[in-house]
């Protein structure tokens, strides 16, 4: 059985392939990121229970008691949320679960651009995350695009078994398209929370843009 490669592609051969190639680079991020968290959230769990082992022992008034109970419910909203952060970042996202800002899914995905400031949400993203951003929605639209080119070539054109192996292509790139575009869909997360704390007056600082902003580089560029 063989797939049907479109004319649009055997025509660019080279185009495509460095934009799979720069597109799949995404997907390998992904992978070591998920072994990576998948390792921590193993080891979390055990030293959790050391920390209960350790503070039945201790009394809990003395400094070392009030150490492993502050220390303790840290690692409590670390168990449920995924997040490894500073008590005093965890006790603003933690806020921010409770006023129904976000879910306690996204916390782990925002938690790397929230942090305390003045019992306020300080809402950071350097260049390099925006760059993420940017990349992650074009590699996805890329994949995607290419998957769909790909699965309804052999889907249109194809026999019976070639159709049913383009639709599967098509469901293959999707899936990967999904993936390379978490970053993106993240970008989203943290603009509708952003959005949503600023209408609470809970951002510390409003006036930072969280994604590129052409105007104001237009703007700078013409004062230049």
């Amino acid at each position: 059985m063989d797939i049907a490669i479109p004319e649009i592609v055997k025509e660019n051969t080279i185009t495509f392939g460095i934009g799979l190639t720069v597109a799949l680079i995404g997907v390998a991020v992904r992978v070591v990121k998920g072994l990576i968290d998948f390792y921590e959230e193993v080891f979390v769990k055990r030293y959790f229970k050391r920390l209960i082992s350790l503070n039945e022992h201790l009394d809990e008034e003395s400094v070392s008691g009030r150490y492993l109970k502050l220390l303790k419910e840290n690692e409590i909203f670390r168990l449920a949320s995924g997040v490894k952060s500073t008590p005093e970042n965890n006790n603003i996202l933690m806020e921010i679960y409770i006023l129904g800002v976000a879910s306690n899914g996204e916390l782990k995905r925002l938690s790397q651009y929230i942090r305390s400031d003045n019992m306020k949400a300080a809402v950071e993203v350097d260049w390099f995350d925006k760059l993420q951003f940017t990349y992650s929605f074009f590699a996805a639209t890329f994949l995607f695009l290419f998957g769909m080119i790909m699965g309804s070539a052999n889907i249109v054109m194809g026999t019976g078994v070639e159709s049913i192996a383009g639709f599967f292509v098509m469901i293959m790139f999707i899936l990967i398209a999904a993936v390379v575009g978490r970053d993106y869909r993240t970008y989203r997360i943290l603009k509708r929370v952003r959005e949503r704390l600023v209408s609470l007056n809970m951002v510390a600082n409003p006036d930072i843009s969280i994604q590129w902003n052409f105007n104001r580089l237009l703007r700078a560029h013409k004062i230049n």
